[in-house]
Parts: structure tokens; sequence; C-alpha cells
């Protein structure tokens, strides 16, 4: 996966499993064909 560096402030996060918004939905990065989500989060 490439990715930029992560602005001043934030820091990358990545996790296999993520909650779809506003629901009770979890999608595995692994079906989708990734080996994990990335995030920025403040930090």
């Amino acid at each position: 996966m490439e990715r930029k560096p992560a602005p001043p402030g934030f820091k990358w996060v990545f996790t296999r499993y993520r909650r779809v918004k506003n629901s009770d939905r979890v999608l595995d990065a692994h079906e989708y064909g990734y080996e994990a989500w990335a995030f920025l989060v403040r930090g």
C-alpha cells in the first residue's frame, strides 16, 4: 500500500475491520483485497 506522509498533527492508523457509518455492518479489508484499512487521526 502506497501512502503519503501524514500531515503535521496527524498519524496513520491501520485496522483490518471497520464499521460502516450509521450501520451495524462491519467490513473486512481482506474481503476487498486489502491487508488493512488506513485512516488519518489527530495525534
